[in-house]
C-alpha cells in the first residue's frame, strides 16, 4: 500500500504544467538569490549563478536600472536517460533599480566559484565633501555635508 504524500502530488502536477506550458526538463525563467550591501564607497550585490560559465554571463546598466542574465543549459545526452531532473536550468535573471546617487558608469563585476560580486560606486556629486563655512570674514570650523544634506563638523579634506 501506497502512502498518501501531497508534497508528491504538487511536484507531479508542476512538471505536468511545466509540460503544458512548453517548459520541459526542468528549464524555467529563474531569480537567483541576492544580497545587497552598501557602505561609503557604494553598493555590493552578490548572486549565487551556481553552474553558470563566466561567458554566460550579462550584465547591463542603463536609466537607474542594473540587470543580470545568465544562461544554465542542460546538457542532454543520447542514449542516457533521466529519471529526475530536480536542478533548474533556463535563464536567470534580476533587475534592480539603482537610486541616482550610484554611478552604472563606473561598474565592476567579479566572478569566483559560482558567486558573481558587482560592485556600483557612489557617484562623485554624492560624495562626502568639507565645506569651509566664513562667519564675519573669520573661517570657522569645516563641515562635510553629504548628498541627503546631513552635516557634521569635522577637519578639513582635500578634494
Amino acid at each position: 500500500m501506497m502512502r498518501f504524500d501531497p508534497f508528491r502530488e504538487i511536484e507531479e502536477l508542476t512538471q505536468r504544467m511545466d509540460r503544458a506550458f512548453g517548459q520541459s526538463g526542468g528549464t524555467v525563467r529563474l531569480a537567483p538569490p541576492v544580497d545587497v550591501h552598501e557602505d561609503e564607497r557604494g553598493l555590493e550585490l552578490t548572486l549565487d549563478l551556481p553552474g553558470v560559465s563566466p561567458d554566460a554571463i550579462q550584465i547591463e546598466a542603463e536609466n537607474n536600472t542594473l540587470t543580470v542574465q545568465a544562461e544554465r543549459k542542460y546538457a542532454r545526452q543520447d542514449g542516457r536517460t533521466a529519471h529526475r531532473v530536480e536542478r533548474a536550468y533556463g535563464t536567470l535573471a534580476r533587475t534592480f533599480s539603482v537610486p541616482a546617487k550610484y554611478d552604472l558608469t563606473k561598474v565592476e563585476a567579479d566572478f569566483d566559484h559560482g558567486t558573481l560580486s558587482i560592485r556600483v560606486p557612489r557617484s562623485e556629486a554624492a560624495q562626502k565633501r568639507a565645506v569651509t563655512v566664513r562667519s564675519g570674514g573669520q573661517l570657522t570650523a569645516p563641515r562635510t555635508v553629504d548628498a541627503q544634506g546631513d552635516t557634521t563638523t569635522g577637519t578639513p579634506q582635500q578634494a
